[in-house]
């Protein structure tokens, strides 16, 4: 009997153990690292043939094959030509990161594309289920990219960014950038560093050593400032090359309008990152006495206040305090002597109010919109002010617009740099 009751136990734990009946194995699953999403009739340089012959010699197999195969496809979808959208998804190619070779003795690709078009997002992923003869699995999300033509019509980025808010295995980590030419093209672009566009994008992405580069917009972030209307810079992005990507600065999305309606390159892309006091280092150069000299920015920290409450024409002041270095300067000025560190101090805070001023100008007299947290300000410190114009203050009154904007910078050198030079 005992023995009996043995067996029944044994027989009865193993109805117990946990087991993965439904289990996907990994090689079977579809990890999709990029999403990019065109207007289905914009002009492709890949799929169209019409990259300039440089690009061409310097494309890989998988771009060549790639472009020829969607070339052809384009054509016999040519019914379809009223399709709304044009989404391209990025797969990984587990082996191609393990940098297997195929029997040919080439390297095993690390990543694969896939292209449809559709009037919906989620009708276009289906149908590409069926070409990836897999599970798509969006968990390694890395970059989500919106072409500047699809981001410029309204209602549309919103509209496209509530779908992926949807998605329930999406990371609010997603980083989400704009193009300026075909998002897709972007997914072919491969460095020789790198064995998957999408990973090089998201690494370009994150990078802070610019002035001219704003922080990580995410996913999360775009729900947030979503959520409460308010207006936003998008990282933008263009091609140099067939192996190289470009950060050319910050579309401007207007809430009132839910488009993009603008862009900010150079100065006006470093005047925004003094004004919003954003964790960038980068350089300023100016000139002295006809001599080159580069400032290194080390640290940026800004205070806004309100001065009055006349809604028709509210004085705000922003406090810029600036620390920067010397990094590289020509000819024989002693910045070690007191007159000439106060010149420099001088002349760099000049230059910094400059470019505030030059951003300041553009988003209210060609934008007309807030992206400096005027809005944010008074919602937060002065509320009853706030609930008077916050109907008006991108549109109707132009409240914003209205607003009379200063900069006060203060620099302070923290080194002088490496001299070997002196007066």
């Amino acid at each position: 009997m005992i023995k009996y009751k043995g067996y029944i136990f044994l027989f009865l734990s193993s109805l117990l153990l946990s087991a993965c009946w439904d289990k996907i194995e990994v090689e079977e699953r579809g990890f999709v690292s990029a999403i990019a999403i065109d207007l289905a009739n914009s002009r492709s340089a890949i799929e169209t043939n019409q990259q300039d012959p440089q690009q061409q010699k310097n494309e890989t197999p998988l771009q060549r094959d790639e472009r020829i195969f969607n070339q052809n496809k384009d054509e016999d979808y040519g019914l379809h030509e009223n399709n709304k959208f044009k989404l391209t998804q990025q797969l990984i190619v587990p082996s191609g990161l393990s940098q297997a070779q195929n029997s040919g003795g080439n390297t095993v690709p690390a990543f694969r594309n896939l292209s449809e078009t559709g009037d919906t997002i989620i009708e276009m992923n289906r149908d590409m289920i069926k070409q990836a003869g897999r599970i798509t699995n969006v968990t390694h999300l890395d970059v989500v990219l919106f072409s500047k033509a699809v981001a410029s019509e309204e209602d549309l980025f919103a509209d496209l960014m509530d779908i992926f808010l949807r998605e329930k295995e999406m990371l609010r980590s997603v980083k989400v950038a704009i193009t300026k030419e075909h998002a897709g093209d972007f997914l072919y672009i491969v460095p020789e560093n790198e064995k998957i566009p999408s990973t090089y994008i998201s690494k370009l992405l994150e990078n802070k050593s610019n002035l001219e580069i704003a922080q990580p917009l995410t996913v999360g972030d775009v729900q947030d400032l979503l959520l409460s209307k308010k207006s936003f810079a998008i990282p933008v992005l263009n091609t140099v090359n067939a192996t190289t990507i470009n950060y050319t600065g910050l579309s401007i999305y207007n809430d009132p309008q839910k488009k993009v309606v603008g862009m900010l390159i150079g100065d006006q892309a470093k005047g925004l990152n003094f004004l919003n006091s954003k964790d960038q280092t980068g350089t300023i150069n100016l000139k002295m006495n006809n001599r080159d000299i580069t400032f290194e920015v080390l640290k940026v920290n800004r205070e806004l206040s309100l001065k009055n409450n006349n809604k028709n024409q509210l004085n705000f002041q922003f406090t810029i305090h600036v620390e920067a270095g010397i990094a590289e300067q020509y000819g024989s000025l002693d910045v070690m002597t007191e007159e000439h560190y106060k010149e420099l101090k001088k002349a760099l805070e000049k230059e910094i109010t400059r470019i505030t001023k030059q951003t300041v100008s553009l988003l209210q007299k060609d934008v007309q919109t807030d992206l400096l947290g005027l809005n944010t300000h008074l919602y937060n410190y002065h509320y009853p002010l706030w609930s008077k114009v916050k109907d008006d203050w991108e549109t109707g009154q132009h409240y914003f617009l209205k607003s009379n904007v200063t900069t006060d910078v203060i620099v302070t050198i923290v080194k002088p740099g490496n001299i070997i030079k002196s007066n």
